[in-house]
């Protein structure tokens, strides 16, 4: 099924109602018209001069009328077979072959940003680098003096030196000589040997008082950093006045010494920025 004629309804019935005025009349049985060598089979209007439906020697068929003719609706189109030539109604789609694409029409406004997506559960990043070393904390107050140590054992005495010869003694005179002169200075004779010891002597006076000493007591207090931050711990004295005052943590690495100061008469307290995880210990010196 392909040749179609122009999307309009074809009267057959023109060429039926021809035949059927015809006077030979044949039951069950086909009429059959011969035109003469080279002509063809027409049929004219009553004037005789209009041919209304016509088919030529040749086979080919024309309905001058057609193009004239009232438009009808594309469910009314006929076509033939290809191989008996017999005319009906056209089946399947009559859809033409894909024209060519038109040009892009312009780009559509840009639509509304669409809800966040959900949060992924990503893996935990690598720890930070260790922060910078918190600055050096004030030197604490001198601790009280030792005792004093013993006296060291006393030093071996050295030996005895030898006694020297006595000189003789010159003859007596009534009259003084002239006085000679004076003689070199003879050789230090060896030492003596040690006298006995003598007598106690007395009591010297009372030295100078020593400096005081003076003993102090430690408190202290306490606490977990939690999540970290900004985090204060205070020692109290339960009796006495605080002297002075410290400070630890038990990570060095993760918390800085931020604050360490006398809050009071009697209580010391330490302010430390901390990464967390750990605890931190304040102590007083109370007297």
């Amino acid at each position: 099924m392909s040749n179609l004629f122009q999307k309009k309804k074809i009267a057959l019935a023109i060429s039926a109602a021809f035949l059927m005025q015809m006077s030979v009349h044949s039951a069950a049985a086909d009429i059959t018209m011969t035109p003469p060598s080279g002509g063809g089979f027409a049929v004219t209007d009553s004037t005789g001069t209009s041919t209304r439906f016509r088919v030529q020697d040749a086979g080919a068929v024309t309905i001058p009328g057609l193009p004239s003719a009232a438009a009808q609706s594309t469910s009314n189109v006929t076509c033939f077979n290809a191989s008996s030539g017999q005319l009906g109604p056209c089946s399947g789609s009559l859809t033409g072959a894909t024209g060519a694409t038109g040009a892009a029409g312009p780009t559509g406004a840009t639509g509304a940003t669409g809800p966040t997506g959900a949060t992924g559960a990503g893996a935990t990043g690598p720890t930070g680098a260790t922060g910078p070393t918190g600055a050096t904390g004030s030197t604490g107050v001198t601790g009280p003096t030792g005792a004093t140590g013993s006296t060291g054992a006393t030093g071996t005495t050295g030996p005895t030196g030898s006694t020297g010869a006595t000189g003789s003694t010159g003859a007596a005179s009534s009259v003084a000589g002239p006085t000679g002169a004076t003689g070199s200075t003879g050789a230090t004779g060896s030492t003596g040997p040690t006298g006995a010891t003598g007598s106690t002597g007395a009591t010297g006076a009372t030295g100078a008082t020593g400096g005081a000493t003076f003993s102090l007591t430690e408190y202290s207090n306490s606490t977990s950093t939690g999540g970290g931050g900004a985090i204060s711990v205070t020692a109290s004295c339960t009796t006495g006045a605080v002297i002075s005052g410290g400070c630890a943590t038990s990570a060095p690495t993760n918390d800085a010494l931020s604050n360490g100061r006398r809050a009071s008469t009697t209580s010391w307290t330490c302010t430390y920025g901390s990464g967390g995880g750990s605890t931190i210990t304040a102590y007083a010196y109370c007297q």
